[in-house]
């Protein structure tokens, strides 16, 4: 009876230890530190990060382009000036200047 008893355990001890070492493996394989759900956060984090260099990026090209422009081999004194009255609000004395309400001139 003892014989048979060690046998049988002996016959169900190794296909559990593999199925529990199978178990193990296949777990960490899906939600381990480098399973399946840890790389699809990771993607959607590069996704994120990604875009948000992008978006820097291209900010950083508009402010470049700006200080291109802004250089004194490339910039036009007749742009600065027109951009310059523009932001500032203000007519150069030679300028005809028309009133939109009432449609009347001022020189």
């Amino acid at each position: 009876m003892q014989r048979l008893i060690k046998y049988r355990l002996r016959a169900i001890i190794t296909p559990a230890v593999f199925l529990g070492i199978t178990y193990y493996f296949g777990w960490n394989a899906v939600h381990g530190k480098s399973g399946l759900e840890a790389q699809q956060v990771q993607k959607a984090e590069l996704a994120q990060a990604t875009a948000q260099y992008q978006a820097v990026h291209a900010e950083r090209q508009a402010w470049q382009t700006k200080i291109t422009d802004l250089s004194g081999q490339s910039i036009h004194p007749d742009m600065l000036d027109e951009q310059a009255r523009e932001v500032l609000n203000l007519a150069d004395p030679g300028d005809i200047v028309i009133d939109l309400i009432s449609g009347r001139t001022a020189e």
